[in-house]
């Protein structure tokens, strides 16, 4: 057994080795998907033809008068779709909607000889909306939990006896965080083209390539085999290409199987940040209660994030932000709950962190709140407070043991050492709420 430590003649762990394609990138030859639309002969370019408003019913559209322009070869609409007119794997994203959802949605493609043509055939194609309608507000619409966490006994029903009156301004709060773009090198790019034998094939650049071929068969009425999704390489995603690929790909491919030619959709940067979703901003409210000691026992939160206009990973990302409220440290009585708002914007999707920053945010945000109310400074938590998993593999404070002999301290109290300040005169300022159009119901 001594053998397997000794390390290999030839091993390659440790040494430096250069990317298998290292020199193709600093050199300029290395091909992404739009590089490969470029040197394919016959390609048909494609062009949204997208809403004005962030919310309203197309009454009519009249795709006439794109024919008119010079170089328009078809306008796809939701006629054309000879499958399921859904780009989304929970059933809720039309390809071709019927209702605008946010300023920006496309609600048809105009294909041409050349971009511009495709542009300018876009511009033509006529379409009537309803007026716009009104959002309502998160706090008003129907509320659901649509994900709940909870630790310690009775936090709801029974908050804890030990806890002391709270310092205004600590005791309750409300924190608002908006998303971010992913601002990937490579906007969304598909080509697809209809092989000698029917099958359909699709360059792309997505992260999830079998639900790209998953939603592109569906579309076009086929099954899985009948396509094939290859991701040459990306040139960044960040989880922005996990979802939001799909529906792009389907429009390629749409167009390729209706005109017998190769599709290229490619945004622009500006259709790419207009068009597609971002990391989840989230409103969080928060309530919070400390012993006499000056060290939180309880933590109450309600998180509702701003899902966008559908559903997308919305549930995965509450549930991680969910989990990740109490970061690092020991919060005996914990109760947290989470839901998700429906809001006229892109539906916002995967992002690195994928909800973990938005929950450890929460927390954070308390004790930069609470430790100059308790005149400690907020960014030197003590590693005693932190969690550690003992020999029993239970997960404590790692200073649980030595707080427990303290006379008056509970042994799962956490963090401000001393005791609570006199009542400041007057109470901080309260954050703006977010404003959102309802709330979705759980679906599951």
């Amino acid at each position: 057994m001594s053998g397997l430590a000794r390390r290999p003649p030839r091993a390659a762990v440790g040494r430096a080795r250069p990317h298998e394609a290292a020199a193709l990138h600093v050199t300029g030859r290395a091909l992404y998907t739009d590089d490969v639309a470029l040197r394919t002969s016959g390609v048909l370019h494609a062009h949204p033809v997208v809403a004005p408003h962030a919310h309203a019913r197309v009454v009519a559209l009249d795709p006439a008068p794109a024919y008119d322009v010079v170089g328009v070869v078809r306008v796809l609409t939701a006629a054309d779709v000879p499958g399921v007119n859904d780009a989304g794997v929970k059933h809720d994203e039309p390809l071709f909607p019927d209702e605008a959802m946010f300023h920006g949605h496309a609600v048809a493609w105009v294909l041409g000889e050349s971009l511009e043509a495709a542009r300018l055939g876009a511009a033509a194609v006529a379409v009537r909306l309803g007026a716009p309608a009104v959002g309502a507000h998160p706090g008003r619409g129907d509320r659901a939990g649509e994900a709940s966490r909870a630790r310690g006994p009775g936090w709801r029903a029974a908050p804890s006896t030990t806890a002391s009156p709270r310092p205004p301004g600590c005791s309750r709060a409300r924190l608002e965080m908006a998303g971010q773009e992913h601002f990937y090198l490579e906007t969304h790019a598909s080509l697809a083209l209809v092989e000698d034998d029917g099958q359909v094939f699709v360059q792309c650049s997505t992260q999830h390539p079998t639900e790209t071929q998953e939603i592109v068969a569906h579309v076009l009425g086929l099954d899985s085999h009948q396509v094939t999704v290859q991701c040459l390489r990306m040139g960044g995603g960040f989880g922005g290409k996990e979802m939001q690929p799909h529906g792009f790909a389907a429009v390629a491919a749409l167009g390729a199987r209706l005109t017998g030619r190769p599709v290229r959709v490619r945004l622009t940067r500006q259709q790419d940040m207009t068009m597609t979703g971002k990391r989840h901003g989230f409103h969080a409210a928060w309530r919070v209660g400390f012993d006499d000691d000056g060290r939180i026992q309880a933590l109450e939160a309600t998180l509702t994030s701003d899902g966008g206009w559908s559903l997308d990973l919305s549930e995965p990302v509450l549930s991680r932000a969910l989990c990740h409220v109490d970061n690092a440290y020991w919060i005996p009585h914990l109760a947290v709950a989470g839901r998700i708002a429906r809001t006229h914007k892109t539906s916002q999707t995967a992002f690195r962190g994928f909800g973990g920053p938005q929950g450890m945010l929460v927390i954070e945000d308390l004790l930069g709140r609470c430790a100059p109310l308790l005149g400690l400074p907020a960014d030197e938590p003590a590693p005693s407070e932190l969690l550690r998993r003992g020999p029993d593999h239970a997960v404590r404070p790692a200073g649980a043991a030595r707080r427990a002999a303290r006379p008056g301290v509970a042994a799962g109290a956490r963090l401000f050492r001393g005791s609570l300040p006199a009542r400041p005169t007057s109470r901080p300022p309260t954050p703006r709420t977010p404003t959102a159009s309802g709330v979705w119901r759980s679906r599951r």
